[in-house]
């Protein structure tokens, strides 16, 4: 069996006409995305959600990231789209998304701090050192570190790992798609932009399902 590495280098190999052909075919169950049973909890109140798994410190995350941002901007009236944070290896990443969203920068800041770690030799691993990189980008550090140690952010920590279980998340980038489904770069042989094309399918089943 490959491993992700390995049938990745492997699919970037074959150029873009088999790129082309694997966006134009239908995606298969148990191969290009998995059913949850049971289903996930709801994130939101309404509406049809994309979840993204992810870690800042994650080099397939970061890569993912800009595609997954474009991506966004094209989805249509009634779908919801959530970034939750997994805790693996440590909970510091995790807890800095969840903080900054908490004081609603998280919008503005996600894709520097992707930036920052994986580009400007930031570790993001101490506390002192995240508010020292967040001060001159306009984020209060006294705000932001009583934030940090706040009810609220704990909350939404156990909150973003029940859905981590609740989708069987295990590695990332990982998407989850209203409740019932997931899938990942990993996969579909490695290609971000195939794991994006098996979204939009899952997007239109569960429009469907929810029809009849």
């Amino acid at each position: 069996m490959w491993n992700r590495r390995e049938f990745g280098l492997g699919v970037l190999g074959l150029g873009a006409p088999v790129f082309k052909a694997m966006a134009e075919t239908t995606p298969d169950e148990g191969f290009d995305y998995v059913r949850l049973e049971p289903p996930a909890p709801r994130v939101g109140p309404s509406g049809l959600e994309v979840l993204e798994f992810f870690r800042y410190g994650c080099p397939f995350c970061d890569r993912f990231e800009p595609m997954v941002h474009r991506w966004r901007e094209g989805l249509p009236a009634g779908v919801r789209f959530y970034y939750v944070p997994v805790s693996f290896q440590s909970t510091t990443h995790q807890q800095l998304y969840l903080t900054l969203r908490h004081l609603g920068h998280a919008e503005r800041l996600h894709m520097a701090v992707y930036d920052a770690l994986h580009r400007q030799g930031q570790h993001f691993e101490l506390l002192m050192e995240i508010s020292q990189w967040l001060q001159p980008r306009g984020v209060d550090t006294v705000a932001f570190e009583a934030a940090w140690h706040s009810t609220e952010v704990a909350q939404a920590m156990r909150q973003a790992n029940d859905l981590v279980r609740a989708y069987g998340v295990t590695s990332v980038p990982q998407l989850g798609v209203a409740g019932r489904y997931r899938t990942s770069p990993a996969m579909v042989g490695g290609s971000n932009e195939r794991a994006l094309v098996v979204v939009n399918h899952l997007l239109a089943l569960a429009r469907r399902t929810d029809a009849q």
